[in-house]
């Protein structure tokens, strides 16, 4: 993807605007000219935000959606379409929840909730909004919120891990896909390290009853404010990278020793032909 893309003066869509990371995306394409479509399930803390843009003098609807129920985004994305009239330019799939459950025993209806939201609503949104996009015309980006977990593993968080690693194969089959239609729309898919949002401090409580206060502490320091993550994705989509990843040095680490053990694993699963 050679066309690097412009928010100002061009329409952008943003879902899990209430809060977090969001939010902050809503906030920093305000001030860069673009007009807001936005979208949360939390309706009270989307039209604050919404309220708040609005009394900067930018154009902006809001719209309670639940990216779960199919029939409900497909109606987003052509009310989107429609406001837009020709501009739209970034879709920011950014809608999630977390799901804390071990892998062992895990909460089978938490983990088809979680499932539901962030693997689904992703697929979802670009099942609604990919072919729309398409016969657009111009240049634009689906950009899908992942996490570290979708390239790393880590307990008591099954169904969050186990969504959030298959979006990274949703979203690189629609990248080859949109690539051999030679479509003028990209994909992004975007994979933070622990952002302090209302998501990561979930597991606040979990981390003081099996580490206290020592870990509590270890795990609040290792995260970064959703301000800063928000810049990177904004920066990076508009290059249209298919990767994004706002991280720390110890993710790096980590991803490293897990390839490394991947790349180690391949020549004793090597099968001999003739």
């Amino acid at each position: 993807m050679s066309d690097k893309l412009d928010a100002s003066g061009k329409t952008v869509v943003v879902t899990g605007a209430a809060s977090g990371i969001g939010r902050c995306l809503a906030r920093q394409l305000s001030d860069e000219g673009a007009r807001l479509i936005l979208a949360d399930i939390d309706k009270a803390g989307l039209d604050a935000v919404a309220r708040e843009i609005e009394a900067k003098g930018v154009d902006v609807i809001a719209r309670q959606v639940d990216m779960a129920d199919f029939a409900a985004v497909d109606a987003f994305a052509a009310e989107a379409l429609d406001w837009a009239n020709g501009s739209l330019v970034f879709v920011f799939a950014n809608a999630g929840i977390h799901g804390i459950t071990p892998a062992i025993d895990p909460d089978l209806d938490l983990f088809a909730k979680v499932t539901a939201v962030n693997l689904m609503g992703p697929v979802h949104m670009s099942k609604a909004f990919v072919p729309r996009l398409m016969k657009q015309g111009i240049p634009a980006q689906l950009v899908i919120t992942g996490s570290q977990a979708s390239f790393l593993a880590a307990p008591g968080i099954a169904p969050y891990v186990a969504a959030k690693h298959a979006l990274w194969g949703f979203a690189d089959s629609l990248r080859i896909e949109l690539l051999m239609e030679q479509s003028p729309v990209g994909v992004s898919l975007v994979a933070p390290s622990r952002v302090d949002t209302a998501i990561t401090r979930q597991r606040v409580g979990e981390y003081h009853a099996k580490g206290g206060d020592k870990a509590v502490e270890a795990y609040i320091t290792s995260m970064v404010g959703p301000e800063p993550i928000a810049e990177v994705i904004i920066r990076e989509a508009k290059k249209r990278e298919f990767w994004i990843i706002p991280s720390h040095e110890p993710t790096l680490e980590v991803f490293k020793a897990r390839a490394d053990a991947v790349i180690h694993a391949m020549p004793a699963g090597e099968i001999k032909h003739g």
